[in-house]
């Protein structure tokens, strides 16, 4: 019974939906999750270990540096997250759906025990991500199948490290491992973009202050960071213009039909000056190889959800809180007590007054 308990609530932890009608859903995804926790190595004893291969035992190194600063520096939780290590033969851990209506950008949400209504939900394998996914489609909407690397479960498992992360750059990992820690730190129920957002935006800060503080800004490690950072906010904000042009679109009175007629339009444009561009508009290789990018209500809300205010959490963090970001994670916490965290932060910098 203790094992069933164990399974039935990292199971809701997971991105699943708890109504009943889900219950073999989520009996089926917590036998997956429980499969992936067990096996799982001590890090120390695997880095002690001389049999360990050199670059594993550097990766597990490297993560305990970063996983010490995000608790000593920054202020994150200090839990049993990333002390073990699996050898996995696969690419990543789960699919994750996602559904935005087809003719605007109403996210479709599905609900969960403790965690509230969440715009996505997990499967291990993916056949079962595309029958949710043609499910949704069906009702209308726009579907994102995406692969996801790691989650985290708030606190109520130890997450491993898995051996396909040793293949990330030294800044995604960083950032990897700083944003699961900042999700296990606070998560607020009822506020999904905020705590998407808090995670992005701590996590990549978080990383480049510890590849400064590590390897120093002229190092290569550093330089390699920012490339991939400002192609990220490259890309975002491509993405953003033709939110832009499709949220007029959605507001006017036009049908629903003509609405996505045009939404096609608009894509199918935006797709040919991208594949055009994408050789000189990138500094790195994985965005230069992006091409034809497929592009939709779902994939544009994912961008949405993680990043949409986010230089607003930077404008906090500057303004208010010195570029420290212990006192920035402390401030949240604080505002967490009280309701929702980016109106209170926007009334503090003023946002919310009409101007003079």
């Amino acid at each position: 019974m203790k094992h069933l308990a164990l399974l039935a609530t990292t199971a809701v932890l997971l991105m699943m939906s708890g109504c009943a009608t889900q219950v073999g859903y989520l009996a089926k995804q917590g036998r997956y999750l429980f499969r992936d926790g067990t096996g799982t190595r001590d890090v120390k004893t695997l880095i002690a270990d001389p049999a360990t291969p050199e670059d594993t035992r550097q990766f597990l190194k490297r993560v305990g540096d970063i996983k010490a600063f995000a608790v000593g520096t920054i202020g994150l939780k200090d839990n049993a997250n990333y002390t073990r290590y699996k050898e996995l033969g696969r690419d990543h851990l789960v699919d994750v759906v996602q559904a935005c209506d087809a003719a605007s950008f109403s996210v479709y949400l599905w609900s969960y025990p403790f965690l509230g209504k969440l715009p996505y939900k997990g499967f291990y394998e993916k056949a079962d991500a595309d029958a949710e996914a043609a499910r949704l489609k069906a009702e209308g909407y726009d579907t994102l199948i995406r692969p996801v690397d790691a989650f985290s479960t708030l606190g109520f498992t130890k997450d491993p490290l898995y051996s396909f992360m040793k293949k990330y750059s030294t800044f995604q990992i960083a950032s990897l491992v700083i944003h699961e820690q900042t999700h296990a730190t606070l998560f607020i129920k009822g506020q999904p973009d905020f705590n998407e957002e808090l995670a992005t935006f701590v996590g990549d800060e978080g990383a480049f202050e510890w590849l400064r503080l590590r390897f120093g800004a002229d190092s290569r490690e550093y330089r390699d960071a920012m490339g991939e950072n400002t192609d990220a906010g490259t890309f975002m904000r491509q993405l953003a213009d033709l939110s832009t042009q499709l949220q007029d679109v959605y507001a006017t009175t036009l049908s629903r039909e003509e609405k996505i007629a045009r939404k096609a339009v608009l894509i199918a444009s935006f797709q040919e000056r991208f594949a055009a561009q994408a050789a000189t508009l990138f500094q790195t290789e994985t965005y230069r190889s992006l091409g034809k990018i497929t592009v939709n209500n779902a994939v544009l809300s994912l961008y949405r959800l993680y990043s949409n205010d986010v230089p607003l959490l930077r404008m906090y963090w500057d303004r208010r809180c010195g570029g420290d970001l212990r006192r920035f994670m402390e401030a949240a916490r604080a505002f967490a007590k009280k309701g929702d965290v980016k109106t209170q932060m926007r009334a503090e910098l003023g946002l919310d007054k009409a101007p003079p």
